[in-house]
């Protein structure tokens, strides 16, 4: 199945979209955290730091998997493209060693026929 760009733009945003509103329902959970006494001070950025690098990247992640689908794509279709000439050109190549096998064949039959000097 082949996704237009369209359906890979629509996969590429909302898993970010949907990663973005967690992101956010974790930022304001954790903000009940506000630093109040020194364990959850210490934690509360500790957390902060980590929420923010698992998204960011993810993010990246993700877009690079949704481009290396549009590229394997675009590599199949131009394989499909140039197919038939390969295959054109494969053809000509097997008819002409067909024809230079029986030219071979029949010399050697007509040296063997030939009396021995």
């Amino acid at each position: 199945m082949r996704l237009s760009k369209n359906n890979l733009l629509i996969i590429g945003i909302i898993p970010i979209i949907i990663g973005l509103i967690i992101f956010y329902n974790f930022i304001t959970a954790i903000n009940i955290l506000q630093p109040r006494g020194m364990t959850t001070a210490m934690v509360y950025y500790q957390l902060l730091g980590i929420s923010t690098t698992i998204f960011i990247g993810s993010v990246i992640y993700w877009g690079i998997l949704v481009y290396y689908i549009y590229l394997i794509q675009e590599n199949e279709v131009f394989i499909q493209d140039n197919f038939t000439q390969l295959a054109g050109s494969g053809t000509a190549h097997l008819q002409n060693a067909k024809k230079l096998i029986s030219q071979l064949l029949q010399d050697i039959k007509s040296t063997e026929l030939k009396p021995n000097q």
